[in-house]
C-alpha cells in the first residue's frame, strides 16, 4: 500500500504525525509572509530539497502547520514524511488534521484509512477507505484492493475474499487495477492453501490478462504501462501451473495429456524458452516424430540462445538417426552451457560414428579415476537414460561408496538392479534411499521389489511406511492387502481392503480380494457379500466361479453348480 501525497515528491508505505512532530530538528528555512485583500496570511516556503533529512523536511511541514492549522496538504504531507518513519500513531493524527481541513479530499481519507490498518484498527481503516472511494476524482479504483487488504490483516478472510470478487466485478472492462485485484486474491488462496481456487481464479482471468497485454504490444516502454507487471505476473503463474501440470502428466505415464498443457502453456507464453523442448521430449516419447522436428525448429526460431533448444534439437535428429546434425546441435548446446551430461552425449555419439579418438576425448574428459563423484553419477545416469543399465551399476556403486549421503545414487543404483533382475540386491540400495530421505514412493518402490522376491514382511514394512508419508496413497495401500494375503494375515488383509475401500472407494479390486481373504478365513457369509458386490460391479468368471465355490462351502450344492455353469458361459462367450 503506497500513501498519497499532493505537495512533496515521495511515495512510501504508510504514515503518521504529531502535530507538531515530536523530536523533530527545525531546518532554518526562509519564508515570507504575504497579506492578502481578506486578511488572510499565506506562508510561501522555498522548494524543498530532497537531499534533506526526513527530520528537516518534518521541521518545515511543523512549520507550515503551527501557523496555519486549516492547510490540510501540509498536514497531509507531514503524515506521508512520519509513516516513512513509522511513526504511525502520529501519521494517523496528522491524517485526521487533514481530512478536518476537507473532508471533500479523497486522498485525505485513503491515507488515514491505510494508517488505521496499520495500527489493527479495521473498522476504522474500512470507514476512511469508504470516504475515499466517496470523495477520489478517480473512481477509488483501488478501493476493493485496500479493503481487502485491511481486511487480511484484521483476518477476515472471508471477508476479505468477498471485497476481492466484488472489486473484480466492478473494474470491467480491466484496467492495470483489474489486474492488482486478482493478485491480491490470488495470494489470499495461495496463502489459505486453497489450490483449486488458485487454478480457478487463474483460469477465469488468464485470457484477460493476455488479451491485455496484446493490446499493449508495440508500445515504447511497455513495461512502464499501468497493469502490464501486474498482468505479466497472472500469465506466468498460469504458464507455471500448466507446466508443473505436464510435469506431473508425463511421470504419470499421461504423455499425450502432457502435450496438451505444454502447448496450452506455449500458446499464452511463447517467450518461456523451456516450454517447447519439453514438448519435443513428450512428442518423440510418442513416436511423433514429425511434430517433434516442428517444435525443436520453432525453439530454433524463438530460443537459439537457450541450451534446451539445442538439447531438444540434438535428440531429434539422433531419433531420427541422423548422427552429424545431433553432434552439431549437442556441441552447440555446449558451447552455451557445459553440461556434463552433454559431455556424455557428444562422447556417445561420436562413439556410434565411429569417431573413437573424439570419443575417447569427450568421455575420458567426463569420467576418470580422480572425477568427482557427481560427475561420475551424472554419466551413469547418461548410461541409464540410453538404457544401459549393466553399464552404469559400476560408476554408481563407485559413488554410493565415496558419497553415502547422496540418496539419488542409491536409488539410481536400485533402479539399474530391478532392470537387470538383480531384486534382491535391489533392497538393500533403496532402504539407504529410504533412510536418507523418507519418500512415500521410494518406500512405495522398497515394498514392490520385496514384494516380487516374496520378502513379504519387508514388503508389509515398506508399504506401511508409504502409507505413513502419505496416508491417501491408493496404490501403497491396495498392494500392503495383496501382500498381507500372500503372508496369510487374513484378517489384517480384510482390515486393509477396508481402508482401500475408504480411500478409492467402492472398487471390483478390493471387493473381490477382501472375499478371498473372508474366503480363506473360513468367513463364508462375509465372503459372498464381498464376491457379489465385486460382481455387481463388474462381471467376471472368477467372481462367478468364486460365488459357486463359496456356495459350495455354504452347503447349497445345487445354486453352487448353477453359478459354476455361469462361469463357464461366461468365459467361453455366452453372457447370460
Amino acid at each position: 500500500m503506497t500513501l498519497r501525497h499532493r505537495c512533496l515528491p515521495l511515495l512510501i508505505t504508510l504514515a503518521a504525525a504529531l502535530p507538531p512532530a515530536v523530536g523533530a530538528v527545525r531546518a532554518q528555512v526562509p519564508a515570507r509572509v504575504d497579506t492578502l485583500e481578506d486578511g488572510t496570511r499565506t506562508f510561501h516556503y522555498e522548494q524543498v530539497d530532497e537531499k534533506m533529512s526526513p527530520e528537516e523536511k518534518i521541521s518545515i511541514l511543523n512549520d507550515k502547520v503551527l501557523k496555519n492549522p486549516a492547510d490540510g496538504r501540509s498536514w497531509n504531507d507531514l503524515g506521508v514524511l512520519l509513516a516513512e518513519q513509522e511513526n504511525y500513531p502520529a501519521a494517523r493524527d496528522a491524517f485526521i488534521h487533514a481530512v478536518q481541513c476537507d473532508k471533500t479530499n479523497g486522498d485525505y481519507h485513503r491515507n488515514l484509512g491505510l494508517v488505521f490498518s496499520r495500527l489493527d484498527m479495521p473498522e476504522m481503516a474500512v470507514a476512511e477507505l469508504g470516504e475515499y472511494r466517496k470523495f477520489d476524482r478517480f473512481g477509488g479504483l483501488d478501493y476493493w484492493r485496500l479493503i481487502g487488504g485491511a481486511q487480511r490483516k484484521a483476518g477476515q478472510t472471508d471477508e476479505a475474499r468477498k471485497t476481492y470478487r466484488d472489486g473484480l466485478a466492478s473494474l470491467m472492462p480491466p484496467v492495470g487495477e483489474t489486474f492488482r485485484v486478482v493478485l491480491a486474491l490470488h495470494e489470499l488462496e495461495t496463502e489459505a492453501a486453497d489450490e483449486q481456487a488458485v487454478r480457478d481464479l487463474l483460469d477465469a482471468h488468464t485470457k484477460m490478462a493476455r488479451s491485455f497485454l496484446d493490446g499493449l504490444a508495440g508500445k515504447e516502454n511497455v513495461e512502464a504501462e499501468d497493469g502490464w507487471r501486474e498482468a505479466s505476473a497472472i500469465l506466468q503463474y498460469r504458464v507455471a501451473l500448466l507446466v508443473e501440470d505436464g510435469k506431473l502428466m508425463e511421470q504419470s505415464g499421461l504423455d499425450a495429456e502432457a502435450i496438451g498443457m505444454y502447448q496450452d502453456a506455449y500458446r499464452l507464453a511463447p517467450e518461456r524458452p523451456d516450454v517447447l523442448p519439453r514438448l519435443v521430449d513428450v512428442y518423440l516419447k510418442l513416436g511423433r516424430d514429425g511434430e517433434a522436428d516442428a517444435a525443436a525448429a520453432r525453439a530454433r526460431q524463438d530460443h537459439p540462445e537457450w541450451t534446451g533448444t539445442w538439447i531438444a534439437t540434438g535428440k531429434v535428429h539422433e531419433k531420427g538417426d541422423r548422427l552429424e546434425d545431433a553432434l552439431t546441435a549437442y556441441n552447440k548446446a555446449w558451447e552455451i552451457e557445459k553440461l556434463e551430461d552433454l559431455r556424455v552425449a557428444i562422447g556417445n555419439l561420436h562413439i556410434r560414428l565411429g569417431h573413437d579418438k573424439e570419443a575417447s576425448e569427450w568421455l575420458r574428459a567426463g569420467v576418470t579415476a580422480d572425477t568427482k563423484p557427481e560427475v561420475v553419477y551424472n554419466y551413469a545416469v547418461s548410461l541409464m537414460r540410453g538404457e544401459k543399465f549393466q553399464a552404469a551399476i559400476p560408476p554408481l556403486r563407485t559413488v554410493v561408496r565415496e558419497r553415502p549421503e547422496m540418496p539419488q545414487a542409491w536409488q539410481a543404483l536400485a533402479q539399474c538392479l530391478q532392470a537387470t533382475g538383480k531384486l534382491t540386491e535391489a533392497i538393500e540400495p533403496l532402504e539407504q534411499a529410504l533412510l536418507l530421505q523418507p519418500d512415500a514412493k521410494t518406500a512405495f518402490l522398497l515394498g514392490s521389489v520385496a514384494q516380487k522376491v516374496e520378502n513379504h514382511e519387508k514388503a508389509i514394512g515398506a508399504y506401511g511406511q508409504a502409507l505413513a508419508l502419505d496416508p491417501k496413497y491408493v496404490k501403497a495401500q491396495y498392494n500392503l492387502a495383496l501382500t498381507l494375503m500372500d503372508a496369510k494375515r487374513y484378517e489384517e488383509a480384510v482390515k486393509a481392503f477396508d481402508a482401500l475401500i475408504a480411500l478409492e472407494g467402492a472398487t471390483y479390486r478390493a471387493y473381490y480380494s477382501q472375499g478371498l481373504s473372508y474366503f480363506y478365513l473360513g468367513k463364508h457369509d462375509k465372503a459372498l457379500e464381498d464376491f457379489e458386490m465385486a460382481l455387481d460391479l463388474e462381471k467376471t468368471a472368477n467372481v462367478m466361479n468364486n460365488i459357486g465355490m463359496t456356495l459350495d462351502k455354504l452347503g447349497d450344492k445345487k445354486e453352487a453348480i448353477a453359478w459354476y455353469q455361469k462361469a463357464k458361459d461366461f468365459q467361453g462367450g455366452k453372457k447370460n
